[in-house]
């Protein structure tokens, strides 16, 4: 989840990530909320994501919340 945007829920499958906007709640791995800033610098690798956590801009939960330390492997760069 963006704070103050919408809640997106991409779910990877086989290497196919497939997103949807105000998905329904249910149980999922991990579950990222970060700054929208944030998110797009930890993604596209422009910082690290334990710098964005150490701030308290990046927080994962979950039942597996180490599976937000893949987040820059999962999103191809420009």
């Amino acid at each position: 989840m963006i704070k103050g945007g919408p809640r997106l829920a991409v779910v990877i499958d086989g290497g196919t990530a497939t997103v949807t906007r105000d998905a329904p709640p249910r149980a999922y791995d991990c579950r990222i909320v970060a700054a929208p800033t944030t998110f797009l610098l930890v993604s596209f690798r422009r910082t690290p994501i334990w710098k964005a956590v150490a701030s308290g801009r990046m927080r994962a939960g979950g039942r597996k919340p180490w599976l937000a330390m893949r987040l820059g492997r999962l999103i191809a760069g420009p």
